[in-house]
């Protein structure tokens, strides 16, 4: 556990933490002030010269003035030189541990890539006959079971292995395995080390793989439905003159990535928060997206679910619109699409949506809509490694190194739109009560708060755009999302 943050992406092939580029910076302008006060003590040698003042017994000490003066430009020119190198050092070393962490995720990849084909192998007979039910589908049944009676098997080995879940090594080996769909069909196909798409398949046509073999078993796993959204009542049950009666809300526009963080939604109550800035005719809007609220592959009322996340991440699959069975998109972010449109959002208006974990993918996939004018968008611990991104609008994923979430993303696709984060958050050896610890939302929202004490370019620059809402003061509203489950046929 510490604060340093570990920053990567946003078009450089350079991975180091925030306090070296920082560093790199700062040599860069001493370089650059060196380099001016040379040229002055150039400028002013060649007056001296001019003057003559070297010449003759004009009773100077030595060394005299042209000549000290030309000996102070030499080591200010010793001086940028070794500022130069030094800064130069840096960025090399930051361009090395890039290079060496692309050249580990490599391996991790490829060996993700051998342990799909061998669990193809093993579990084949079982999980991809026509009696068996998959790798998700199993998962699903034991959600069932735990709700009809109580802690299962595999609830009970993963409570008894809580630390592996939090192992980075072991949240490593899940994003390269998070690739690999096409390994683990062909090892279950007998043809383990034959992947006949290699790049091509990701986390996404694992998703939607998934979903597809949900639809042809015909169970209720991974069913989508119809989504409704409802403006909550800011002054229900308030006392009359009590400030939350007001029919609007006020707030205070956002200055910060840690303010953007406090106020994503915690899952309990609304799990939308909108909040609009502006001008009447120049309105700007930040959108706050809930993380998951219930741990469930079988759809429930509640839309913010896993079944919801396997959809947002598979219809980034190209594969997607060959499946002909499912919802084209989850219900959370059909679910904030519709908030925004009853809060007046417009297809023109500029809006920065923020969300943590499922709620981070729905933040990324906004970011992606050439249909909508996002300025930036923010991902608290989302797996949005393979989100697509869109020219000029810049993404910023924050991602926890223990965190198993982001890593069910796979790696992804590296774009100069995505700025990612990292940092530990845990301690090593302690036992902590929550399954994910890492992944609690109280902790990006305290790495949230170094982003903003950093002073690192990028960091910087992204934070100013949270200046797009003007900093005058703005106006609240919360939407709760509901599903139909009556509904949910999964037609698309």
């Amino acid at each position: 556990m510490g604060d340093g943050l570990t920053i990567s992406g946003g078009g450089e092939t350079t991975v180091a933490t925030d306090e070296l580029f920082i560093d790199a910076a700062r040599l860069g302008a001493a370089a650059g002030v060196i380099d001016g006060w040379k040229s002055s003590a150039a400028t002013l040698c060649t007056e001296l010269d001019a003057a003559g003042l070297d010449r003759g017994s004009g009773g100077w000490a030595e060394p005299a003035p042209a000549d000290a003066m030309r000996r102070v430009e030499q080591a200010l020119g010793r001086c940028g030189d070794t500022a130069e190198a030094l800064r130069s050092a840096l960025i090399a070393s930051a361009e090395r541990y890039g290079w060496a962490e692309r050249t580990i995720d490599g391996f991790w990849k490829v060996g993700g890539g051998l342990i799909a084909g061998v669990l193809g192998v093993v579990l084949g007979a079982k999980v991809f006959s026509a009696h068996g039910l998959g790798l998700g589908i199993g998962l699903a049944v034991n959600s069932i079971a735990r709700g009809l009676g109580g802690p299962t098997p595999l609830d009970r080995w993963i409570a008894s292995h809580r630390g592996l879940l939090s192992d980075p090594t072991f949240v490593r080996a899940v994003r390269a395995v998070a690739d690999s769909a096409d390994e683990l069909v062909a090892g279950a196909r007998g043809m383990p080390g034959y992947a006949p798409f290699g790049q091509l398949v990701g986390a996404p046509e694992s998703a939607s793989v998934l979903l597809a073999l949900a639809a042809l078993l015909g169970t209720k796993v991974l069913v989508d439905g119809p989504v409704s959204v409802t403006r909550s009542n800011p002054g229900l049950g308030a006392p009359p003159g009590h400030p939350a009666a007001a029919p609007v809300r006020v707030v205070a526009a956002p200055t910060g990535l840690a303010d953007l963080a406090d106020r994503v939604p915690s899952g309990e109550g609304p799990q939308i928060r909108i909040e609009r800035y502006g001008q009447p005719d120049d309105p700007r809007w930040v959108v706050y997206v809930s993380g998951t609220v219930e741990s469930s592959l079988v759809a429930g009322d509640e839309p913010f679910d896993h079944t919801s996340n396997v959809l947002g991440i598979a219809d980034d699959s190209w594969i997607d619109e060959l499946r002909a069975a499912g919802a084209e998109s989850g219900a959370g972010e059909r679910a904030v699409r519709q908030a925004m449109e009853a809060a007046g959002i417009a297809p023109g208006d500029p809006v920065m949506p923020v969300g943590h974990s499922g709620g981070g993918i729905i933040a990324a996939k906004l970011a992606a809509d050439p249909e909508l004018n996002v300025v930036g968008a923010v991902n608290l611990g989302g797996p949005g490694a393979s989100a697509p991104t869109s020219e000029g609008v810049p993404v910023l994923s924050i991602e926890h190194e223990e965190d198993l979430v982001p890593a069910v993303g796979g790696f992804g696709h590296p774009s100069a739109e995505r700025l990612t984060v990292s940092r530990s958050v845990l301690d090593e050896g302690r036992e902590y009560d929550s399954a994910l610890p890492a992944h609690e939302l109280w902790r990006y929202r305290e790495t949230a708060a170094l982003v903003d004490e950093s002073e690192e370019a990028r960091l910087i620059a992204f934070r100013e755009l949270v200046g797009f809402t003007g900093g005058g003061p703005g106006e609240l509203s919360e939407w709760t999302a509901t599903r139909d489950v009556s509904s949910s046929t999964g037609a698309r």
